[in-house]
C-alpha cells in the first residue's frame, strides 16, 4: 500500500488577503480587517504589510492604529470571503477528488497516487499555489505530510507563500520539536495544565504514558498521546453539506409551563451547538416547532444575524420564535429545534459573531464536557429540568432516547 500524501492548504492572512484580491488598489498596502480606524474593536486579520509594523490578530484597533497609522482599516465582508473560499475549493477539485473544507481559509487534499501526474509532492503544491495566485491573487501556504496532523502543522512553518514537505522518516523529529501549544486538541486549559507538569514540547508530551494522559484529560488525552506519536489515520473527507442538525423531545406530561418549555429548548440548543462545534460547522437559520396536546403544530423560523455555533446566540432567537407560536391556551406535548443552512466554520478568531474571550470560553466548555461529561457545565436556566428528568453524566434522560447523544 502506497504512503499517504496529504496536503493542507492555508490562505495567508485570509481576510486581509481577500480584500487585496478583490480590490487591486489595496495590493502591496497595509490592510487591517476588523473595523474602521475610529471604531472600537480588535484586529481580525492584518496583511503582511501591516504585520511588518507589529500589528497582530486580536490586537485592539486603537493600538494597531498607533503602530500603523497609514493602514487601510476595513470592516470586512463575509460574503466576499465565502465566495473566494468556494473558488479555492473548485480549483483544488481539479487536482484531487478528495478535498475537505476545514474552514473558509484552510482545506485538506488527499494527493496519494499523484506521482502519475507530478514527479514530487512539492511540484504539485507549487502548481496549486501558482494557479490560486494567478486566478484569485491570494497567497497560500501548503504543508505536506502523511497525515492531516503533519500537513497542518507543516503549513504553518514557512508563511507566507511557503511550501513545507515533511518526509515520512522525518515526521517524528519535526513533530517532537514543536511547542505543545501547536498540537491539535491543546486549548488554553490543556496547555496550562501541561505547563504545570513541565511539558513544553510535543516530544516531552510523547514521553507521558497514555494511561496518565487519559486519566488527566479523558478521551482527549488518548488523542493527544496518539498525535504526540504521529498517529493520525483520519481520512480526508470530501465536504458534503448537511441539511440540518436537529433535536426534539416529547414531554412525559403535556405542559402549560412556558419556563419548562424554554428550559428544554435551551438544553436542546446546547446539544445542537456542541454538535456544530464538533463537526466544525456554523448555522444560519433556526427553526422551532411545537406540537400541542390536540396534535396541532406551529412552526417558526428565522435567519440568524450572523453564522454561529454558540448556544447563547441561538437561544436569543428561540425566545422570540417561541413567543410568536405559543399563543394558544393548550398544553404543549412536543418540541423540535433545528439548525439549518449549515456551512463550514471559520476559525479565524473574533470574526463577526464571537470575541476572543467568548471563543476561548466555548473551547473551555467543550473541554470540560469531554473530560467530565455533558452535564458538568450547563446554563442555570436548564437546572429546572432536574425536577422532571434524571440527569446522568452524558445528559438528561429525556423522553426521546436520542437526546442523550
Amino acid at each position: 500500500m502506497s504512503q499517504r500524501i496529504i496536503f493542507h492548504l492555508d490562505v495567508d492572512a485570509f481576510f486581509a488577503s481577500a480584500e487585496q484580491s478583490l480590490n487591486p488598489f489595496l495590493r502591496g498596502k497595509p490592510v487591517i480587517v476588523g473595523g474602521l480606524a475610529n471604531q472600537r474593536g480588535v484586529v481580525h486579520s492584518a496583511s503582511y504589510e501591516a504585520r511588518a509594523f507589529g500589528v497582530k490578530t486580536g490586537m485592539p484597533l486603537s493600538q494597531a492604529r498607533k503602530l500603523c497609522p497609514h493602514a487601510i482599516f476595513l470592516k470586512g465582508n463575509f460574503l466576499h470571503y465565502r465566495y473566494l473560499s468556494r473558488s479555492i475549493y473548485r480549483i483544488l477539485q481539479q487536482y484531487s477528488p478528495a478535498v475537505e473544507i476545514s474552514s473558509l481559509d484552510d482545506m485538506y487534499m488527499d494527493m496519494t497516487g499523484m506521482s502519475r501526474l507530478f514527479s514530487h509532492p512539492e511540484i504539485a503544491a507549487k502548481a496549486i499555489q501558482q494557479e490560486i495566485d494567478s486566478t484569485l491573487h491570494l497567497p497560500v501556504s501548503i504543508g505536506i505530510g502523511s497525515s492531516k496532523l503533519i500537513s497542518r502543522l507543516a503549513s504553518a512553518q514557512n508563511k507566507p507563500r511557503g511550501i513545507t514537505y515533511i518526509p515520512p522518516e522525518q515526521e517524528l523529529e519535526f513533530l517532537h520539536a514543536l511547542p505543545v501549544s501547536q498540537l491539535i486538541g491543546v486549548g488554553h486549559v490543556t496547555e496550562s495544565l501541561l505547563a504545570e507538569l513541565g511539558i513544553q514540547t510535543v516530544g516531552q508530551l510523547a514521553r507521558i504514558p497514555k494511561r496518565t494522559l487519559e486519566q488527566l484529560f479523558g478521551t482527549n488525552g488518548v488523542r493527544l498521546w496518539e498525535f504526540a506519536h504521529g498517529i493520525d489515520p483520519r481520512p480526508v473527507r470530501p465536504w458534503k453539506a448537511r441539511r440540518q442538525i436537529s433535536r426534539e423531545t416529547t414531554f412525559e406530561e403535556d405542559t402549560d409551563d412556558p419556563g419548562l418549555v424554554l428550559a428544554t429548548l435551551q438544553y436542546l440548543s446546547e446539544r445542537i451547538a456542541m454538535k456544530l462545534r464538533k463537526e466544525h460547522l456554523v448555522c444560519n437559520r433556526i427553526s422551532v416547532r411545537i406540537r400541542f396536546s390536540d396534535f396541532q403544530q406551529r412552526v417558526a423560523s428565522s435567519r440568524l444575524p450572523l453564522p454561529t455555533q454558540d448556544a447563547s446566540a441561538i437561544v436569543t432567537v428561540i425566545h422570540r420564535l417561541f413567543r410568536s407560536i405559543a399563543d394558544r391556551r393548550v398544553r404543549i406535548r412536543h418540541v423540535h429545534l433545528a439548525a439549518s443552512q449549515l456551512e463550514p466554520e471559520n476559525w479565524q478568531p473574533q470574526f463577526f459573531q464571537q470575541s476572543a474571550s467568548r471563543e476561548a470560553l466555548l473551547d473551555s466548555i467543550d473541554e470540560i464536557r469531554r473530560r467530565y461529561g455533558f452535564t458538568a457545565i450547563l446554563p442555570a436556566t436548564t437546572r429546572m429540568l432536574q425536577k422532571k428528568y434524571r440527569m446522568e453524566k452524558h445528559g438528561y434522560i429525556l423522553h426521546t432516547p436520542s437526546l442523550s447523544q
